[in-house]
């Protein structure tokens, strides 16, 4: 990082921003191209995020040929305006991790999975049928490495 001076390096607060956000941005490669998708995720400790899908696409198909992602959450934006209009800046807390992508096929997993997506929203998760379990794709990205940075804060 080539702003020390910004990294977070509390394990505690790099973890507390994952649970307060509620959308990731998630990058892939597809072949030579980038491409970039925000989601809705749920975190589960010490290192998962679950994510859910379609049963089809594009993400799919990128995901299958090329596992390795890199995804990027952030919060606690605001515009810091100066009188010089290179003066200016802004706020942030921000992740950026990377890790690898795992279907999910178990079904005490999928549970598990999209009870976590609920929790990161306010809700409690709770029953989910058979038939709409079977037909729900859920991902996982196990998460190699971590990484906080924030602007207009106090170092920590």
């Amino acid at each position: 990082m080539r702003r020390n001076d910004r990294q977070i390096k509390a394990h505690g607060a790099i973890r507390e921003i994952i649970r307060r956000c509620q959308v990731l941005h998630l990058a892939m490669v597809d072949g030579d191209r980038p491409y970039v998708l925000p989601l809705s995720y749920g975190y589960v400790e010490p290192d998962a995020l679950y994510m859910h899908s379609a049963s089809e696409g594009r993400k799919l198909d990128i995901l299958s040929a090329a596992p390795e992602v890199c995804f990027a959450i952030s919060t606690d934006h605001a515009l810091i305006r100066d009188e010089r209009p290179c003066g200016w800046g802004f706020r942030y807390r921000s992740v950026i991790g990377e890790g690898m992508v795992a279907f999910v096929t178990d079904e005490a997993e999928k549970r598990r999975g999209l009870d976590a997506i609920m929790r990161q929203h306010g809700g409690e998760g709770g029953h989910y049928g058979d038939a709409s379990l079977a037909a729900t794709m859920l991902l996982r990205i196990d998460i190699t490495s971590l990484s906080g940075k924030q602007a207009g804060y106090a170092a920590g």
